[in-house]
């Protein structure tokens, strides 16, 4: 039976969770245009790279972050405060190491990467290099703060930690253009982010000590904890590693591809659209506990899967489809012209990819719930270099827009591969139905006719009469009686 502690702080924490997420997104719309103008595009295209490898230090970590959360909640659970403190100790360690290491290696090989894989034009070229600098001393930083992170997590002081992502999400998008209007550099940029970790770091130690009694000890982890985090999940750990490269190796390679400023016309509509992903997650994240609970190939199994599918189809086509439609007009008074002209095609193909994505959230939940995270990891391992090859064939044709088409997919195909092994391995047994047909049928469609509106009528006669469309579709095909009764309480204002 599920903990009703966990029930009862399940909605708080995805509540945190959004809000973290949420407030910096709006603060990074209102301050991106200023920002490049600032800056120009071949500094803002490698201040997007700057931020790929500061914010996701998920690629560099082996997979020790997500292990910290699972064995100090593991210890935790289990009533050993002593563990879990040891736990933690021995992943903030590796952790710290990791990020010394390949610290050191990106500060070596900055000149060489500026110089001969990154396309940087030659007069950013010493700025780049000094950055590159400043960005391999950040990373230790960077490791040291997701293992405070973790240990938070594990704890379930998402508020706390979500305050201190605010704060943190806040200022890596206002500080970029302080500092530009006073000394537009790269290295001043760049020193500017590396002061931030510090304080990001001491923030989240302080939160630790105060919160989770935990303080960093400069001593070596013991043995049968460090044993545990390295083998707790196995394939778990390889997914967690594979997982974030094949999410952001497609900016990571640009920078290679094509040049720097092109960069910045991909990577904007990415973090933008990729925002959308925060409802799914944080969703899945509060009904990962009941999840954890249901029998494999019961009937709440097969029921769990169907409801998390349909559902998110209904909560983010209507999201997603509003940016295909208005995604030119848009672009054009956020960023320019020249912003929407080169980047609305990739918003709108990614825009595709995201929705498979979110789709593919309930069923990835139910397998990691199952207990059986190397059907995950083994799909990531065949997809990653079959993704390399197909980011770097399209993107050599067809530029962003080609990059954006093979991202999009690959999470078209990792959706299709990640629901048939749920419906297989979890669910066992047909779940969706042909009620599913007639709504993706009218969703492509949409997507489709959004895809050709070039100016805000367009998109408007376009997305009004599409959304009351799939309303109508989505009411009788897709929501169950249950569904629509508790919704008709909710607009009538009563309690189901």
């Amino acid at each position: 039976m599920l903990n009703p502690g966990v029930r009862r702080r399940a909605i708080p924490n995805a509540v945190w969770n959004i809000a973290g997420q949420v407030v910096p997104l709006i603060v990074g719309v209102v301050t991106l245009p200023a920002l490049i103008r600032t800056v120009g595009l071949d500094r803002f295209g490698f201040i997007s790279l700057v931020w790929v490898l500061v914010g996701y230090a998920s690629v560099f970590d082996f997979g020790i972050g997500r292990a910290l959360i699972r064995t100090v909640s593991a210890q935790l659970a289990r009533g050993n405060e002593t563990g879990a403190r040891l736990s933690a100790q021995a992943g903030l360690f590796y952790l710290g190491l990791f990020g010394l290491c390949i610290g050191g290696v990106l500060a070596a090989a900055g000149p060489w990467l500026i110089g001969s894989v990154m396309k940087v034009p030659p007069d950013l070229q010493g700025e780049a290099r000094v950055a590159m600098v400043l960005l391999g001393a950040s990373l230790p930083l960077v490791m040291l703060t997701t293992g405070y992170a973790g240990t938070l997590s594990a704890h379930q002081h998402f508020r706390e930690l979500n305050l201190i992502r605010i704060v943190m999400g806040i200022a890596s998008y206002v500080g970029p253009l302080a500092v530009a209007l006073w000394v537009n550099r790269l290295e001043a940029i760049v020193g500017f982010v590396l002061m931030m970790r510090v304080l990001a770091t001491l923030a989240h130690a302080w939160a630790c000590s105060r919160r989770c009694g935990f303080r960093l000890q400069a001593a070596l982890p013991q043995p049968e904890y460090a044993r545990e985090l390295f083998t707790l999940g196995g394939w778990m750990a390889v997914s967690n590693l594979v997982s974030p490269m094949l999410s952001y190796l497609d900016r990571l390679l640009l920078g290679a591809l094509v040049p720097m400023r092109a960069v910045a016309f991909y990577s904007t509509p990415f973090d933008l659209i990729s925002k959308a992903m925060i409802l799914p997650y944080s969703i899945m994240a509060a009904a990962f506990p009941r999840a954890s609970a249901v029998e494999t190939g019961s009937a709440a199994a097969r029921q769990m899967l169907s409801d998390s599918v349909r559902r998110l189809f209904v909560l983010m086509f209507p999201l997603l489809f509003s940016f295909v439609a208005l995604a030119r007009p848009a672009l054009g008074w956020w960023l320019g012209d020249e912003f929407a002209q080169r980047s609305a095609p990739v918003l709108q193909i990614l825009a595709i990819g995201i929705l498979f994505n979110a789709l593919a959230q309930g069923p990835a939940m139910l397998i990691q719930a199952a207990g059986e995270p190397r059907w995950m990891a083994k799909m990531h391992l065949v997809e990653l270099p079959v993704f390399v090859g197909l980011l770097w064939l399209l993107t050599t044709h067809f530029g962003i827009v080609g990059t954006a088409a093979a991202s999009a997919l690959r999470n078209s195909i990792d959706a299709v591969i990640v629901l048939t092994l749920a419906r297989r391995g979890v669910a066992r047994g047909h779940t969706l139905g042909r009620g599913v047909v007639l709504p993706a049928a009218l969703a492509a469609a949409l997507f489709a006719a959004g895809v050709w509106a070039s100016n805000w009528l367009q998109g408007l006669a376009v997305l009004v009469p599409g959304l009351g469309v799939f309303a109508a579709v989505a009411w009788t095909h897709l929501l169950q009686p249950a569904e629509r009764t508790r919704l008709l309480g909710l607009v009538r204002g009563q309690r189901s």
